[in-house]
């Protein structure tokens, strides 16, 4: 019966996979907001499997020029050639629903699979070449995104239940399940960061300590992700991330804490020049602006279920410091809602 469901469960993820469409952006948090969360949390220490829903919403409405705010006008202003056009986003919702599996193999060694539903929302300014401003809002574009694979690994737990000391890794695989040359009605091509995939297959890496001084549980997890070109020549600069977090149970199906998070990623590099084509016109197309340091602060409230195996998490982030190359819309808020259920 084990076996049966897991083999369900994975059918299920990979037959979405399979049949995604339009759009995946990696955004400010990539893989790690889903995934390395799974991987500290509830989910992963299933005895037979586990399912997460895990729902993000992120707006972006600042621009910052290195650590520095500028008004979208401020923007054009100071990228616009005379005599040409040029474009910058107002505001952007970033909507992703991810589904992950979590299947123990053994006391040691868990897998787990997610596949991410991405709805996102823009909104442009665009001043043309007689100076005239106009403001217009893109079409949604929404779809399934690229299936990850993880495998976890504890190399140390001083007990089976409730340890003071527990050590993980984890070695996984970003698949290439999503589109990565999708266009426009107009026959354009759609930003890179919103593709339906980056068409690359990306190893991903993941370690996790887990101190218990119960009732509060410390953490820290490191969570990289090696970018590789894909098959539009466009590569994504490499993600590392990090996550401390402190949670305390304030009742007895009740916990809250606080998290601070880090990112860094690198530059991208549009190899064949296909998405770049805009750069001299438009922001969010030119390779140049992209790669950034940020840092968030998450409060985090978790509720159980008693007597079940089902469990709900919420988590708001906010950015503490944001520093990032040329121009760039970057993230004002976060917020991360969770529903689990182990087996």
């Amino acid at each position: 019966m084990k076996k049966l469901s897991f083999i369900l469960l994975f059918i299920s993820v990979f037959a979405s996979a399979s049949v995604a469409k339009r759009a995946y952006a990696l955004g400010e948090c990539g893989l790690s907001c889903c995934l390395a969360g799974a991987a500290g949390g509830g989910v992963a220490l299933a005895e037979n499997f586990g399912v997460s829903l895990v729902y993000e919403n992120a707006w972006m409405e600042t621009i910052r020029e290195g650590t520095g705010e500028v008004s979208p006008d401020d923007a054009i202003a100071r990228n616009r050639q005379t005599g040409m056009s040029y474009k910058v986003p107002l505001n952007m919702r970033m909507q992703k629903v991810s589904l992950v599996g979590a299947y123990p193999v053994n006391e040691r060694l868990t897998l787990l699979a997610s596949v991410p539903y991405v709805i996102n929302d823009m909104e442009m300014r665009n001043m043309n070449a007689m100076s005239m401003v106009m403001d217009m809002r893109m079409e949604t574009v929404s779809g399934l995104g690229d299936a990850t694979l993880l495998g976890l690994y504890t190399l140390y737990a001083d007990a089976p239940v409730r340890p003071a000391h527990r050590l993980t890794v984890g070695l996984g695989l970003k698949t290439p399940t999503g589109r990565s040359e999708e266009r426009t009605a107009s026959g354009s091509l759609v930003h890179a960061m919103m593709q339906t995939g980056s068409g690359s297959w990306d190893p991903v890496f993941m370690v996790n300590y887990m101190r218990g001084l119960y009732p509060l549980v410390l953490q820290a997890t490191l969570f990289y992700q090696m970018t590789t070109e894909g098959v539009n020549g466009y590569e994504f600069g490499d993600r590392f991330t990090y996550d401390l977090s402190a949670k305390y149970q304030a009742a007895d199906y009740i916990n809250v804490g606080v998290e601070l998070n880090g990112i860094h990623a690198a530059k991208d590099i549009d190899h064949d020049g296909a998405f770049s084509v805009a750069a001299a016109t438009s922001m969010a197309d030119n390779p140049e602006y992209t790669g950034l340091t940020s840092i968030f602060v998450s409060p985090v409230v978790q509720a159980k279920l008693p007597g079940t195996g089902g469990s709900a998490e919420f988590k708001y982030q906010l950015p503490l410091y944001q520093d990032v190359n040329g121009f760039q819309q970057v993230v004002d808020w976060r917020a991360l809602a969770t529903v689990t259920w182990v087996f």
